[in-house]
């Protein structure tokens, strides 16, 4: 019999319900350990022994690791606010899930899989229960002090999402003080460059654009703001933008979205009924 002592119930039923995701039955019943009530779960290691091995893994690299990183969260950095926790965790959560590259990316590798795998199998071979805690602060070490570096990463991307949204949100009241100056404009992005077109689809040079910008803009937000389309977009304050483009994920047309909200709208590039020219560079300036 394999058994493993957990100090929190909810720990011992999280666990249990790995193992019944992997078809492994398992028990759970109390214990009095150094004079406390625990938690042991016990499955048949004879009939399920793989099973077993992937229910732990998943249950550490899945369930274990959050809990780590709220720990951390709350008591090595100090973010007591839930919401802030929250958001926080949703970031390490896709982290640990692979669907943030660029920010995982920035860890130095490490075979996380491998080390787990390789801690957890002489686990079953043990004639003694084992205690979880003590797998963690002995075996799993490098792995808990890894976490580390998630919640890391994960503060900084919470840190820079709020500043974007602090600056949208700046942005946003600048352009309801503001009067709209033109009915339509339309935003063309192309491989090669983002081209500007007036409502009756003139296209509108870098030269023109500028000279519209509110110089405030770039004097009292220099760091923040686009002098080549943001601050194009938000001096002229149309009450409609048309952006034709292949992905909409881009992170420019986000942040016009973003800041102008209900006046985009996203189409393709075959909706675009004007005449692009693609610039052609000044060979005298080359």
């Amino acid at each position: 019999m394999f058994e493993i002592i957990f100090k929190q119930n909810g720990d011992a039923k999280n666990l249990q319900k790995f193992f019944e995701k992997e078809s492994c039955s398992s028990l759970i019943h109390e214990t009095l350990f150094q004079n406390q009530v625990h938690y042991i779960v016990s499955v048949d290691k004879q009939k399920d022994h793989q099973a077993i091995l992937d229910g732990l893994f998943h249950f550490i690299m899945k369930t274990k690791r959050l809990d780590w990183s709220a720990f951390m969260l709350s008591e090595y950095y100090l973010y007591k606010d839930p919401h802030e926790q929250e958001q926080i965790l949703m970031v390490i959560d896709e982290m640990l899930s692979g669907e943030r590259d660029e920010l995982t990316s920035l860890i130095e590798e490490w075979d996380e899989t491998g080390f787990l795998k390789s801690n957890l199998e002489p686990l079953l071979e043990a004639e003694e229960p084992v205690h979880f805690d003590s797998l963690v602060k002995f075996r799993l070490k490098a792995l808990y002090e890894r976490t580390v570096l998630y919640v890391e990463r994960a503060i900084d991307e919470y840190k820079l999402e709020q500043d974007y949204q602090m600056f949208v949100q700046m942005l946003r009241d600048y352009l309801a003080g503001k009067n709209n100056q033109e009915e339509c404009i339309h935003l063309y992005f192309s491989n090669y460059d983002l081209l500007f077109f007036n409502a009756a689809l003139k296209e509108l040079k870098r030269n023109e654009l500028f000279s519209l910008v509110d110089k405030r803009l770039l004097t009292n937000h220099p760091v923040y703001v686009d002098s080549y389309t943001i601050a194009p977009l938000l001096s002229m304050a149309p009450k409609q933008i048309n952006v034709y483009c292949t992905d909409s994920e881009i992170k420019l047309i986000r942040t016009i979205q973003n800041i102008f909200e209900e006046r985009v709208r996203i189409l393709p590039l075959s909706a675009f009924s004007g005449s692009v020219q693609p610039e052609i560079p000044d060979a005298a300036n080359e």
